[in-house]
């Protein structure tokens, strides 16, 4: 299918079973830009990459489908995905910073969220944001984040996520639900704190926001 020409073609921004769809476009902040044509071929191969770690429905695409294609057609779908420039209202790129990961490091912890990320994330995120590659994804300049809309990194936090396991890379790595363990408030200032933090511009999250994702999982949505 053809770009649109405005823009809005792959963009992602629609809710799909509680998910937030991604932005396949060139940004840097909230799409592909900031990912090689490599990257982007691993990922629809094995569900993982250096950046980060498929999740939702994308995690049944590439098990289900996307890992039994053969090399060429992944780098092919790649080559088209980067081929996509950044969408008509693009912001600026996510700025590298190091104040974070300082502060975490000495344990400066300014407010709640950086509480709550220090006992129950920093050990697998890494006060520098960066995770284990290929392990446990990096928060830093981490797109995901950086969407406007918040729901799917609430929905991983609370309930919890499994890697891919492909033929490719046939080890899954689990990270536990916080549902149980955080309240509304808890859950709302450590996702603002990593939509902040390392340079992330994503926005602040509300408590609100957060009661209607655990409401919606309460009730059956996946």
């Amino acid at each position: 299918m053809a770009d649109d020409g405005k823009g809005t073609f792959l963009a992602g921004g629609a809710p799909i079973d509680g998910w937030i769809a991604k932005d396949l476009r060139g940004s840097a902040l909230t799409g592909l830009g900031g990912w090689s044509e490599a990257d982007l071929t691993e990922f629809l191969g094995t569900g993982k990459n250096t950046h980060t770690a498929a999740f939702g429905g994308m995690k049944d695409v590439i098990e289900n489908s996307l890992q039994y294609l053969n090399e060429q057609d992944l780098q092919a779908i790649a080559a088209y995905l980067k081929s996509l420039a950044p969408g008509a209202r693009q912001p600026p790129p996510v700025a590298s910073e190091d104040r974070t990961a300082a502060d975490l490091h000495a344990l400066r912890l300014s407010g709640e969220g950086a509480q709550v990320y220090v006992d129950n994330c920093i050990a697998c995120h890494r006060s520098d944001g960066k995770g284990y590659a290929r392990t446990f994804p990096g928060l830093a300049a981490n797109t995901v984040l950086n969407d406007p809309q918040p729901a799917s990194v609430i929905r991983i936090v609370l309930a919890g996520a499994t890697t891919t396991a492909t033929q490719g890379s046939p080890t899954a790595y689990s990270m536990p639900g916080f549902a149980w363990r955080l309240s509304d408030r808890e859950m709302a200032a450590v996702t603002s704190f990593i939509r902040a933090g390392w340079g992330n511009a994503g926005p602040a999250v509300t408590e609100d926001e957060v009661a209607a994702v655990r409401n919606d999982l309460a009730h059956g949505g996946q």
